[in-house]
């Protein structure tokens, strides 16, 4: 299984734009597959990520999100923090 920081560290070339999935692999010494299934959103999150975490990164594909209207990883991070923090310090 691949680690988390090879995980991420694809995932933020990916949104680079700047290489081509073909040079992301050669660079960090996976699979081409990897690197297209880490871009679709079809690779399994390592045993290693926290996922109790509530705050942790989604991993999930890019989509725009319904409440912002950003281009995230659902769920969005941004609204389950505001979500988390505006009621509290809001009042």
């Amino acid at each position: 299984m691949i680690s988390s920081p090879i995980i991420d560290e694809i995932q933020r070339l990916i949104l680079s734009g700047s290489l081509s999935q073909r040079k992301i692999a050669r660079r960090l010494g996976v699979s081409r597959g990897t690197v297209n299934a880490v871009a679709l959103g079809k690779r399994p999150v390592p045993a290693d990520r926290h996922r109790d975490d509530p705050l942790a990164a989604p991993a999930g594909p890019v989509v725009r999100c319904p409440g912002c209207g950003g281009l995230v990883r659902s769920p969005c991070l941004l609204c389950r923090v505001r979500a988390r923090y505006s009621v509290t310090t809001m009042r």
